[in-house]
């Protein structure tokens, strides 16, 4: 009663919060944390791992009562056996990355409508497991970018680094050529973040979360060979922005919106909240990523490409739960070793 409880107080103060992507609270899956996100996998000896949230249509509270049996998996339109399952505190511990831009002096719509508020994200952290750890990073475009601090159980001190990273510093981009030397930045930072969670063992969840106005764009060519090393490993892309920042609607030749579209394929997504909202935004994330299912698979073809994945529930399930929504990543790439640049 008392989860239930907490559950029904996160959504009641998320309702002020806008959803940009689906303008939905989807709610969370399972009890307990740590595994994945909404729908993820991760390829580990040949098994793919896909993450599951269940949300009931009415309440808006995440369902916790399905089984194994109660789930279908579709490759590429092929059925394939369920082999493991796992919900709530047997997933996976996550690595929940807060990740920023430099504060250039003069830019608006990044991540420094942050800054200064760092503070408002602290008490969502309390709503971590023990297991979970944070880190912080950030990337210019001057080409600097760092781990500035690597994963820690400690919920104190990601904030308070995360507000050194977010000091103006007196550079200012803005050019084509700065630019570009951002975007390739950008992209190194988030192949950082993989790496690190390659090294470890056991494997935990990797989770970006961009505190960032989405006012950036990638080339579409390079931008998805990152979401190919993203789809690769089980990490999840979500994004808050401050709903005071403009909003960026396109770019030549670009793909705009990058957090949007790297959320979507990785199964998470992308929140705006003013700064009173900003715990509760990511409270919401965390809820997701705590309250899911584990569903495991072995790949008819561990062939490096992209696969549509699909996931279901079967009949007795769906006329048991009608209207559930089921969220997870559309896709995945199964592979059996690392990447070399990972190593």
């Amino acid at each position: 009663m008392k989860i239930l409880a907490k559950m029904q107080c996160v959504v009641r103060g998320l309702a002020s919060i806008c959803f940009p992507a689906a303008c939905t609270l989807f709610s969370i899956v399972q009890q307990r944390p740590a595994y994945s996100q909404t729908p993820t996998f991760r390829v580990q000896s040949s098994l793919v791992l896909v993450d599951v949230i269940g949300q009931d249509p009415k309440s808006g509270l995440p369902v916790r009562d399905l089984k194994k049996q109660d789930f279908r998996i579709f490759d590429n339109g092929h059925e394939v056996r369920t082999a493991t399952f796992d919900a709530g505190v047997d997933t996976r511990p996550i690595i929940l990355w807060l990740v920023v831009i430099c504060n250039e002096r003069g830019v608006v719509g990044a991540s420094g409508e942050f800054a200064g508020k760092e503070a408002l994200l602290r008490s969502a952290l309390d709503h971590l497991e023990k297991r979970d750890t944070v880190g912080v990073a950030h990337w210019c475009d001057n080409g600097e970018t760092s781990l500035d601090l690597l994963p820690t159980d400690d919920r104190d001190v990601p904030i308070h680094v995360l507000a050194e990273t977010l000091k103006p510093i007196p550079f200012e981009g803005g050019s084509d050529a700065t630019d570009e030397v951002g975007e390739e930045t950008f992209r190194k930072m988030v192949r950082l973040i993989i790496r690190d969670a390659y090294q470890r063992n056991p494997k935990p969840l990797p989770v970006i979360l961009f505190l960032h106005g989405d006012h950036t764009g990638q080339p579409r060519r390079e931008l998805d060979k990152v979401v190919d090393d993203l789809l690769e490993t089980s990490c999840v892309v979500f994004g808050i922005r401050d709903n005071q920042s403009a909003v960026l609607h396109f770019l030549i030749d670009e793909q705009a919106k990058i957090i949007h579209y790297m959320a979507k394929h990785t199964g998470g997504t992308y929140l705006s909240a003013p700064s009173s909202g900003y715990a509760a935004a990511l409270e919401a994330v965390l809820v997701q990523l705590h309250f899911r299912y584990e569903l495991g698979f072995v790949p008819p073809a561990i062939d490096g490409k992209r696969h549509e994945l699909r996931v279901d529930l079967t009949k007795l399930a769906k006329a048991e739960h009608k209207g559930l929504r089921l969220r997870y990543r559309p896709e995945y790439i199964p592979v059996r070793e690392q990447p070399e640049w990972a190593h």
